[in-house]
């Protein structure tokens, strides 16, 4: 394993299997190895807060409650290399550059919506068994959207749910599809068909409809 940034990851995971004992080295200052007598002790506090026993996977560094999980997890991500995560450098921005891979549309919706977290009261899951504790629950109380028309952004809408009865997703449908309709009266020109044109079209071999 390797350490940097006060971060430990893995380095290299030995190809060997049914190995008996697992022999966990941290390299430091790439010339010093240590051995690793505790691997949960050691990694569970970068990973999260809790004190009880993790089972690690050396290849990912995600990690289990019970070793009968984690040899489950190990028959796919044994397939794949050790990976490190990297995060993004501080104040970097991403971009988008291939405009050339992009279909042009003639309008856009850009559309957020805002929801409120109310709790769930529920049983105590069993934590000897895996489990995902729901312990809130998200419901939508408005949304904005904006509509972008050959370039040109129209004025956001802005909609904030005015009582419980109120469903967000059948009132969100509505007010785009309204205000698209506007574009489309207000944008919208007669098609010029000159007589050249009307010749042409009268050529096109098109399909006989029955």
């Amino acid at each position: 394993m390797g350490y940097e940034d006060k971060k430990i990851f893995p380095l290299r995971v030995s190809g060997m299997a049914q190995i008996e004992h697992d022999v966990n080295l941290l390299l430091l200052e790439d010339k010093h190895f240590v051995l690793i007598n505790d691997l949960s002790r050691l990694l569970s506090h970068q990973m999260s807060n809790h004190k009880e026993k993790r089972f690690f996977c050396l290849r990912c560094f995600n990690s289990f409650t019970k070793n009968e999980i984690l040899d489950k997890h190990k028959e796919r991500c044994e397939k794949h290399d050790c990976v490190k995560l990297r995060m993004r450098e501080k104040d970097s921005i991403l971009k988008f550059k291939n405009f050339k891979h992009s279909m042009h549309v003639p309008i856009v919706v850009y559309a957020d919506f805002e929801c409120l977290t109310k709790p769930i009261e529920s049983c105590k899951p069993n934590s000897e068994h895996s489990y995902a504790e729901q312990y809130q629950k998200h419901e939508t109380s408005g949304f904005c959207f904006n509509i972008a028309c050959d370039g040109k952004k129209l004025k956001p809408v802005l909609y904030t749910k005015k009582s419980t009865d109120e469903n967000i997703g059948e009132i969100f449908c509505k007010h785009p599809k309204n205000e698209i309709d506007k574009v489309w009266t207000s944008e919208a020109n007669d098609m010029i068909f000159e007589e050249e044109d009307k010749s042409n079209f009268e050529l096109l071999d098109l399909p006989k409809r029955f």
